[in-house]
């Protein structure tokens, strides 16, 4: 009997907890002993060019086909693509950061053209913001990659990672809202708003765009106070508070970093000396890139396990470590005292929830 074919988010989800764990792990030591690579370098080379890739490799390529109506993305396009990020990551460690994020431009870029090729032939208009998103992560990783407007460059990618974010969980949690609280015996919370949906995306868009091109003008400060405001709105409207279930909270926590993100980088531009220009960035990457990659992570798991409503305490203990890691981030700047505690205090967290996602892995598997 012929074998069902692996799908793809399983080899590049397992590979998402690793590179977590192994990066943050080995990335704690550094900001007490410096070194060749800083803090700054490492969280970019290991976090956003490795560990966020493949982490949306394996939810586009899964997701996509569903989405657009296309077959599955086969075998002979997954496996190629597992291996050409291992051989970015094996580069960064075995030979030079300049060598791993050659490569990893190289994965984003194999990367579009699967995407572009499941989405245009589907000809499916709704999905071409993922591909332009897609295509701008792309770009910022090839300049990293040439040190050319690498600050520009970095921005680019955020901006790209937080708008795919937007997009993503803009489907997957109202989704879920509703599909818990059907389980679960509620009433559908989702309160949909076509205008609602059209400024906040219109104001976010605005707001990333404004701040890769000039992050500390005052119009790019109003801008994400008025992203924020937008987002926020589309969050309440998705009233995940009235779903008892842990993974909807989880779900909706992570989006209301998002928001947190924006306000946060509000307040730095127009009141400076209240938020460090970082916070608005660990925000984003570490508050929701992480509580809400995990979050989805697990939903796509348990749906192709056909446990969708599976109650995982590590799944939940895990959402909670990556708030904790993202706070504690954020405090290691305001605080007196050395703040390599916190920043210590942070990767740990991380790394304990990525190790708590392992075992989530290891039981919707078996």
């Amino acid at each position: 009997m012929k074998a069902a074919p692996v799908a793809p988010f399983r080899p590049f989800f397992l590979l998402v907890a690793l590179d977590a764990i192994l990066g943050a792990a080995m990335w704690i030591p550094i900001p007490h002993t410096g070194g060749a690579t800083g803090a700054g370098e490492w969280h970019r080379d290991v976090l956003l060019f490795g560990t966020i890739p493949a982490m949306l490799a394996g939810f586009l390529l899964t997701a996509l086909p569903r989405w657009t109506g296309r077959p599955p993305i086969p075998a002979t396009a997954t496996w190629p693509l597992v291996a050409l990020w291992l051989c970015g990551r094996a580069a960064f460690l075995l030979v030079s950061p300049g060598w791993g994020l050659a490569l990893a431009s190289l994965f984003l870029l194999a990367l579009v053209l699967v995407a572009a090729a499941c989405i245009l032939a589907a000809g499916d208009r709704r999905n071409v913001t993922v591909l332009l998103l897609l295509l701008v992560f792309c770009g910022s990783a090839v300049l990293t990659a040439a040190s050319l407007r690498v600050d520009l460059a970095l921005r680019a990618a955020i901006a790209a990672i937080v708008g795919l974010l937007i997009v993503i969980a803009g489907r997957v949690v109202p989704a879920l809202t509703t599909a818990f609280g059907e389980h679960e015996g509620a009433t559908p919370a989702i309160r949909p708003s076509r205008a609602v949906e059209r400024i906040a995306a219109a104001a976010s868009a605005c707001a990333l765009c404004a701040w890769v091109a000039v992050p500390e003008a005052v119009p790019t400060g109003l801008a994400a106070a008025l992203a924020a405001c937008g987002q926020a709105a589309r969050l309440a409207r998705w009233r995940g508070w009235r779903i008892p279930a842990r993974p909807v909270l989880a779900l909706h926590a992570g989006y209301g970093w998002i928001v947190a993100g924006f306000a946060l980088l509000a307040t730095h531009i127009l009141a400076p000396a209240w938020v460090d220009r970082l916070a608005p960035v660990h925000a984003w990457t570490i508050g929701a890139t992480g509580t809400l990659g995990l979050s989805i992570m697990t939903s796509m798991m348990r749906r192709h396990g056909r446990r969708a409503f599976a109650r995982l305490g590590s799944a939940t203990a895990a959402s909670v470590l990556v708030t904790a890691s993202c706070l504690s981030r954020l405090l290691a700047g305001p605080l007196p005292g050395d703040p390599s505690v916190w920043l210590a205090l942070s990767g740990a967290f991380w790394v304990a929830a990525f190790c708590l996602f392992l075992d989530s892995y290891r039981r919707l598997r078996s």
